[in-house]
C-alpha cells in the first residue's frame, strides 16, 4: 500500500533543518544501493527564487577555505539541495575552527535526522567494524533538501525562519524540525513560520522535547505542527558484563554498546576523580587521575557528557570504560573512544557492591550486538503533555521510535562529542529522532495521496495511531498526556477513508479556543461541567461510507454521540460530541476515547479533560447532607463573576426525588417546580491598577552598587534565563508576594516564572501576552553570557528593608560593548514601614536598549493594565540616578477589586424515601462555553 523500498515516498521531497548533512552517505546516494536511479525532482531547490535576499548556493560544499577538508559535491537526484543559513549564528557567535562553513555535518544529528526520515533503503551500516546489518529511511526513496540552520553552540531564531522561507520557495512536501522551541507558538516566530508552511501544503513534523518525564514539558504546542514524542522499537544495542573476583565470585550484568568489547580479562578500577568527591568512584573528568595500564574504569554518569569521559578515560590508560548511571536515565550505546559499556542504575548499584565486597576484580564484556528489546515503551525523557495546556490541544500528538535508533553519522565532528572520527553510523535516542519516522511516514501518505492536506496526513497518522500495550516504564498504561493519539502505525495509516483536519485559518481565529478547532483530538483545559463541541468527519472515499461509533470513558464521564453515523462520498458530516464531567472533582484529569468503526478500518479520537472553574463560578453546598426522614436541610449556591467583563448568567437547580423545596425559604432566585431559577447580571472585577511617576528621589537611596555588599548572590543568568528566587514578602498590585523570577533581559516576574515568560522581544504595556505581573526597569534584548552579572541581596537602613535586583555592566545582545547598569528596588512588608514600594534606579552605563527596542514601565498580572514611561523611541529614556544623575522611577499601583456575586439560599426536606441523592445546579453565562454545573450528594437515611 504504502510503495514498498522500491518506490516508497517517490516523487516527494522532505526539507530537513537541522545541522546539515553528510552528502557523501551511503544513505544519500543516487543511484541506491539497490542501482535504481532516482528521478528528478519535481521542483529543483531555488528554481523559485530567493524572496528578497540574494541567491545562494543551492548545494553548499566545497569551502576548503574555510576547512581543507569540505570536498565538493555535486547534489543529485536524491540529496536534491543543501542550503546554509547560519547568518545569524556566526555574526553572532561565529564557528569553531573545525567547523564547516557549509551545509556540510561536522556533528552528527542533522546526518543522522535526514538518514531515518529518507535514508536509501538497503544500507549497510557497521560501527567501529561491527556489522549491524541493514538500514532504511521511512521514506527511503523521497528526495531531501538539507538546510543547515544550526550550529555547535545552537540555532537562532531568524536563521531557522529564513530556512523555512526557503523551503516553502522550494515547494517541498515535508519539513522535519527535530530542534525545540514553540511552547508558545502564538507568540513563537518560528512557530508563526510554520503556520505559514502548513497554510502552502507543507506537513512539518517536529520533536516533543527532551524534559520528560515531568508533565507540561512539551515544546512546538502549535496545533499546524504534529509533535512527535519518543518510544522504544523491539530491538536493542547490548553487551554483556562478566566480572570475575579472585576467590572466583562472578557477576554478569547487561548493558549498551555498539563498541569492540574487551575480551580478555582486565582490572576493574574506580575512577579517581577530584572533581567529584563524596561519590563511589568518580565521573572522569579531565581531572581524573591515571589508570593502570590496560585497566577497565569505572566512571560515573553526570557532569560532562557521555562520551567525553571515554575520551577522558583513554587520555588516563584505561583499555575500556563502565559508564553506570546514578539515577534511572537510561542507557546509550555511544560511539566512544575506547570499549565502553554503559549500565543502567540498578546494574550499576550491583557493580559497585560486588566490587566494594570482592578484592582483585577483573572484567571481559562482548563487542555491542543488536539484541532484543521491550518496544512500545515511552521514553522516560520524552516530554509530557499535562493540564497546563491551557490553548487546548494536547500535545505530544503521537510518538514514535526514538530510543537507540542506529542511522547516520558524520565521520569528521567538529568536537570530541561526535565521538571517535572516522565513522559513518551512530546510535542516537531522543525526540529528535522520533519526528523523521512521522516526517517519513508523512511523506509515504503524500506519496499515495498526493492531493491530500497537511491536516488529513496528520488526521490519518494521529487516528490509526497504536495505543494497545503503549506503555510507560514501569509497565502501567500510557495516557494522551504521555503518548498523545498513540505510537505511530503506519500499517493503518495508509488506509484510512476518514479524515478529521482544518485549515490554517481555523487555528488562527480559534487561537483561544482550540478545543472547537476541527482537530483529531480533543481536549477540554478547563472543563466546565458539561460541554458539547463539533468536528467535521471526511469521508475521502467515492462511496457512501457507515461508521460505528462508540465510546471508551471512566464512570465519571459521558460522552454522548451518535452510535452510527452515514457519510456520503467525498463529502463532511458534521459530528456533535457532547461531554459532560459533571461529578468529576475540580483539577482532576480524565480520559476518554472515541472509536469509529467500519469493517476492518478503525479511527481513535482521544478525548483528555481537565475539571476546572470558567471565570464565572458556581459553587454550592446543603447543611445537613446527611438526613432523617422530613429532615430540613438548608442549601446555598454562589455565583462570582471572576472576570473583567460583565456576566450574562442562568442558573437552574433541579431537587432530587428524595428532597422536595420549601418554596417559602428561597432566596435570590425564583421558584421552579420542585426547584430555583435565577436570571441576572453580576459585575465585573477590577484589575489592580499599574502606574509610574519620574522622580529623583523614587529610591532611598539611589544607585547603590551591590558589588560593596556582603550577601549579594550572583544569579545563575544565561541569555534567555529565568532564575525563580524566594524573598521576603512585599505588596504589589493589592497582593502579597515571596517570590520573583529575575529575566535575563531586564525584567522580574512577580510571583515567578517558568520558561514561557523569558522573552527577548519587548512589549508595550499592558499586553495580555505572557510574560505578565512584570516589573521592567530595563525590558531588552541582554546578553549576559557575554558579559556583566546579575545580583540580588536584601539591603537596610536599621528600619525599612529592600530586596534590591541589579544587572550589573550587562551588555545588549546585538553589542558587547554597549552596557547597562540598573536596579530594582522593592521595600519589604515586615519592616517599619511596610506599604508598596518600588522603584527603577540606573547606574552609570545605560543605552537605548538593543537596537533601540526598550520598554520602562509595569504590568498587572492580567495583562490588562500597566504603564510604560518609555517604549522603542518614545516616552522618556532612562539616565543615571543619584549620583550620577537624577533619573529614577517609582512605580505606584491601586488594588483591584473583585466582580459581582450573587447568593441563591433555599431549604428543602427529606421525604419518606431513603438513599443516596444528588442535585446539581447548571449555570450558563455569555462567558464561557458549556454549562458550569455544581453538584451535592447526600443521603436519607432509613
Amino acid at each position: 500500500m504504502l510503495g514498498g523500498q522500491g518506490n516508497a515516498g517517490e516523487h516527494v521531497t522532505i526539507g530537513v533543518l537541522d545541522l546539515g548533512i553528510w552528502p557523501e552517505h551511503p544513505s544519500f546516494a543516487d543511484p541506491d544501493p539497490s542501482g535504481k536511479p532516482y528521478p528528478p525532482p519535481p521542483v529543483r531547490p531555488g528554481a523559485n527564487g530567493f524572496g528578497d535576499a540574494p541567491p545562494r548556493n543551492t548545494c553548499d560544499f566545497g569551502n576548503m577555505g574555510a576547512n581543507p577538508d569540505d570536498a565538493p559535491f555535486a547534489c543529485n537526484n536524491k540529496l536534491i539541495g543543501a542550503y546554509t543559513y547560519l547568518e545569524t549564528y556566526k555574526t553572532v557567535i561565529g564557528l569553531l575552527p573545525d567547523e564547516f562553513d557549509s551545509a556540510r555535518d561536522d556533528n552528527g544529528h542533522g546526518t543522522h535526522t535526514a538518514s531515518i526520515a529518507a535514508g536509501n533503503a538497503g544500507v549497510s551500516a557497521s560501527i567501529f567494524g561491527l556489522p549491524f546489518g541493514t538500514v532504511s529511511g521511512v521514506a527511503p526513496r523521497a528526495h531531501i533538501v538539507a538546510y543547515r540552520v544550526c550550529a555547535d553552540q545552537g540555532c537562532y531564531q531568524s536563521d531557522i525562519i529564513a530556512a523555512i522561507e526557503q523551503a516553502i520557495r522550494d515547494k517541498v512536501d515535508v519539513i522535519n524540525l527535530s530542534i525545540g522551541g514553540g511552547a508558545s507558538p502564538y507568540r513563537d516566530p518560528v512557530e508563526l513560520a510554520l503556520l505559514n508552511a502548513y497554510e502552502q501544503g507543507i506537513f512539518v513534523a517536529a520533536s516533543a522535547g527532551n524534559d520528560g518525564p515531568q508533565a507540561d514539558t512539551v515544546e512546538h504546542r502549535g496545533p499546524w505542527v504534529t509533535t512527535v514524542g519518543a518510544s522504544s522499537t523491539d530491538r536493542a544495542f547490548v553487551s554483556t558484563l562478566l566480572l570475575v573476583a579472585d576467590n572466583g565470585d562472578t557477576l554478569q550484568l547487561t548493558g549498551a554498546s555498539v563498541t569492540p568489547g574487551i575480551l580478555a580479562p582486565a582490572p576493574v578500577v574506580l575512577a579517581d576523580d577530584p572533581a567529584t568527591p563524596g561519590e563511589v568512584g568518580g565521573r572522569c573528568s579531565a581531572a581524573m587521575g591515571p589508570v593502570p595500564a590496560g585497566a577497565i574504569v569505572v566512571c560515573n554518569r553526570g557532569s560532562s557528557a557521555r562520551v567525553l569521559k571515554s575520551y577522558h578515560a583513554a587520555n588516563a590508560g584505561a583499555a575500556g570504560m563502565i559508564l553506570r548511571n546514578l539515577t534511572p536515565q537510561g542507557v546509550n550505546p555511544d560511539n566512544h573512544f575506547i570499549p565502553t559499556v554503559h549500565l543502567e542504575a540498578d546494574a550499576g548499584e550491583q557493580l559497585i557492591q560486588f566490587l566494594q565486597s570482592h578484592s582483585s576484580v577483573h572484567a571481559t564484556f562482548t563487542p555491542g550486538t543488536r539484541a532484543a528489546a521491550q518496544g512500545d515503551v515511552v521514553a522516560p525523557f520524552s516530554s509530557r503533555g499535562g493540564s497546563q495546556q491551557i490553548l487546548g490541544i494536547n500535545k505530544p500528538d503521537l510518538v514514535a521510535p526514538g530510543v537507540q535508533i542506529l542511522a547516520g553519522h558524520t565521520p569528521l565532528p567538529a568536537t570530541l562529542l561526535g565521538g571517535l572520527p572516522g565513522q559513518l553510523f551512530q546510535v542516537l535516542q531522543g525526540t529528535s529522532m522520533a519526528s523523521p519516522h512521522v516526517a517519513g511516514a508523512a511523506a509515504l501518505l503524500k506519496a499515495i495521496h498526493p492531493e491530500w492536506t497537511p491536516g488529513q496526513i496528520k488526521s490519518a497518522l494521529m487516528t490509526t495511531a497504536r495505543t494497545a500495550n503503549v506503555v510507560l516504564p514501569d509497565g502501567t498504561p500510557a495516557t494522551p498526556f504521555d503518548r498523545g493519539a498513540g505510537r505511530l502505525n503506519l500499517g493503518r495509516a495508509g488506509d484510512a477513508t476518514l479524515t478529521i483536519d482544518a485549515p490554517a485559518d481555523e487555528f488562527r481565529t480559534l487561537a483561544n479556543q482550540l478545543w472547537n478547532a476541527n482537530y483529531p483530538s480533543l481536549f477540554l483545559p478547563d472543563m466546565p461541567g458539561r460541554i458539547t463541541v463539533q468536528r467535521r468527519i471526511a469521508n475521502l472515499t467515492d462511496k457512501k461510507r457507515v461508521w460505528v461509533l462508540t465510546v471508551d470513558a471512566p464512570p465519571d464521564v459521558q460522552v454522548d454521540i451518535p452510535k452510527v453515523i452515514q457519510i456520503e462520498p467525498h463529502s463532511e458530516l458534521l459530528l456533535p460530541i457532547t461531554v459532560d464531567a459533571s461529578t468529576v472533582p475540580l483539577g482532576e484529569v480524565r480520559h476518554a476515547n472515541i472509536n469509529f468503526k467500519r469493517g476492518r478500518e478503525h479511527h481513535d479520537f482521544p478525548i483528555t479533560l481537565v475539571r476546572g472553574q470558567p471565570v464565572v463560578t458556581l459553587t454550592a453546598a446543603c447543611t445537613p447532607n446527611v438526613l432523617s426522614r422530613l429532615e430540613r436541610t438548608d442549601c446555598t449556591l454562589t455565583l462570582t463573576n471572576r472576570s473583567f467583563a460583565e456576566a450574562h448568567v442562568a442558573v437552574v437547580d433541579r431537587l432530587p426525588r428524595q428532597l422536595t423545596l420549601l418554596p417559602e425559604t428561597v432566596e435570590g432566585a425564583n421558584v421552579d417546580g420542585n426547584g430555583i431559577s435565577f436570571g441576572g447580571i453580576l459585575p465585573p472585577a477590577t484589575p489592580p491598577q499599574i502606574g509610574a511617576v519620574i522622580s529623583p528621589t523614587a529610591s532611598p537611596a539611589g544607585y547603590v552598587p551591590l558589588a560593596g555588599f556582603r550577601g549579594s548572590v550572583v544569579v545563575n543568568a544565561t541569555d534567555e534565563s529565568i532564575a525563580n528566587f524566594n524573598v521576603p514578602g512585599f505588596f504589589y498590585g493589592g497582593e502579597t508576594y515571596s517570590r520573583v523570577g529575575i529575566v535575563s533581559n531586564g525584567y522580574v516576574v512577580v510571583g515567578g516564572g517558568t520558561a514561557d515568560d523569558v522573552q527577548h522581544i519587548n512589549s508595550d504595556f499592558p499586553d495580555p501576552a505572557v510574560p505578565n505581573n512584570v516589573l521592567a526597569p530595563f525590558w531588552t534584548d541582554l546578553n549576559p553570557e557575554q558579559g556583566g552579572r546579575i545580583l540580588i541581596n536584601v539591603l537596610t537602613d536599621g528600619a525599612d528593608n529592600w530586596i534590591v535586583i541589579e544587572w550589573e555592566n550587562v551588555p545588549n545582545y546585538q553589542s558587547a560593548d554597549e552596557r547597562n547598569t540598573f536596579q530594582l528596588w522593592i521595600g519589604t512588608a515586615q519592616d517599619a514601614h511596610p506599604e508598596e514600594d518600588i522603584s527603577f534606579v540606573y547606574g552609570p552605563s545605560i543605552t537605548r536598549g538593543n537596537r533601540g527596542n526598550l520598554t520602562v514601565g509595569a504590568e498587572n498580572a492580567f495583562g490588562n493594565a500597566g504603564v510604560t514611561v518609555y517604549f522603542n523611541g518614545t516616552g522618556t529614556p532612562p539616565r543615571p540616578s543619584y549620583p550620577h544623575g537624577d533619573f529614577e522611577v517609582a512605580i505606584v499601583s491601586q488594588p483591584g477589586a473583585p466582580g459581582g456575586s450573587h447568593t441563591i439560599r433555599f431549604g428543602a426536606q427529606a421525604g419518606h424515601m431513603p438513599g443516596n441523592w444528588t442535585h446539581c445546579a447548571e449555570m450558563t453565562a455569555n462567558l464561557f462555553q458549556g454549562t458550569h454545573i455544581a453538584c451535592v450528594s447526600g443521603q436519607v437515611s432509613h
